[in-house]
Parts: C-alpha cells; sequence; structure tokens
C-alpha cells in the first residue's frame, strides 16, 4: 500500500521505449509551424464568413429591421392623433425604419392640422395678426416632413424588396 500511495503523490515517468520515439527538435518546431498555418488559415477563413455570411435570400432580420406597412400606419395615426405625445411614443417605441417614418410623417401632418385649426379658428383670432408667414413657414415644415417620412419609407422598402431579388447583397439603411 505505500508504493500506491506513493504513486499517487508521484506519479512514475513514462517508460523509456515513449522517452526514445519522441520527435526531434527540429521535427517538433516543422510541426509547430504548419499548425500555427493552419490555424492562422482556418481563421482568416472564420473571419471572411463572419464579416460575409453566406445568404440565400434578404432574411427575417433584415425584413424586421425595415418594417411593414402596418407598423408605418399605426406609428404614423398615433403621431397623427395624439399630436408631439405620439410621435415621441412611436418614434421611441418602434425600431424598425417604418415606425420611425410614420411617426415622422404622422407628426408632419399633426403640425400641418394644428397650423390649419389655429389659422381659420374663431377661437384663436388673435395668434397671427399681421405675421401670416409665420404660418406658412410651419406648413411648409409640417409638408417637408410629412412628404420626407412618406417618399423616404417608400424607398427603403422598395430597395428591400428588390433587395430580396438580389442574392447575397449586404445593405445597411441608415436612418
Amino acid at each position: 500500500t505505500e508504493t500506491e500511495v506513493q504513486n499517487e503523490f508521484y506519479p512514475v515517468p513514462p517508460p523509456y521505449s515513449v522517452a526514445t520515439s519522441l520527435p526531434t527538435y527540429d521535427e517538433a518546431e516543422k510541426a509547430k509551424a504548419a499548425a500555427m498555418a493552419v490555424a492562422a488559415a482556418e481563421s482568416t477563413q472564420r473571419t471572411q464568413e463572419e464579416e460575409y455570411p453566406p445568404r440565400d435570400d434578404f432574411s427575417d432580420a433584415d425584413q424586421l429591421r425595415v418594417g411593414n406597412d402596418g407598423i408605418f400606419m399605426l406609428a404614423f395615426f398615433m403621431a397623427f392623433i395624439f399630436n408631439w405625445i405620439g410621435f415621441c411614443l412611436s418614434f421611441c417605441i418602434t425600431n424598425t425604419i417604418a415606425g420611425r417614418y410614420g411617426a415622422i410623417c404622422g407628426f408632419g401632418l399633426s403640425l400641418i392640422k394644428w397650423i390649419l385649426i389655429v389659422r381659420f379658428s374663431d377661437y384663436f383670432t388673435g395668434y397671427f395678426n399681421g405675421q401670416y408667414w409665420l404660418w406658412w413657414i410651419f406648413l411648409v415644415l409640417g409638408l417637408l416632413l410629412f412628404f420626407r417620412g412618406f417618399v423616404n419609407y417608400l424607398k427603403v422598402r422598395n430597395m428591400s424588396e428588390s433587395m430580396a431579388a438580389a442574392h447575397r447583397t449586404r445593405f445597411f439603411f441608415l436612418y
């Protein structure tokens, strides 16, 4: 039992036949260099695959980033009905391009709505006395926001549909 305890704490070296069958220093260095070259080739191939993954189609994740017409309309009506509070909520809650452009479009039309309400209402008679250029500025700003949101969403939607047909195409939407 004393030898078993000694072997447990102090392992026995391998037999001499194993030690004599080891490669020489030069052979070990050549094998090490070859292994490093293979690992480097695999890592560059792996990084190229990660950088440009193979794609058969415009993926579902890309389509979720773009969104659809329903999200656009929901964000549009939310911003149009609830004015700037609806714009803030719909712009911050949605993370799709359709939702963001829908919020911008709805806020622009909401701005136009309120400018026309204030301009032609009998209740707000003293707001634009002699300063008609001011309501024209807000009216044009609202029109620009409305058309910017609508046209840019149409561009992105058409671009995503054309990209769905093109294989292995990468594109980043900046908005």
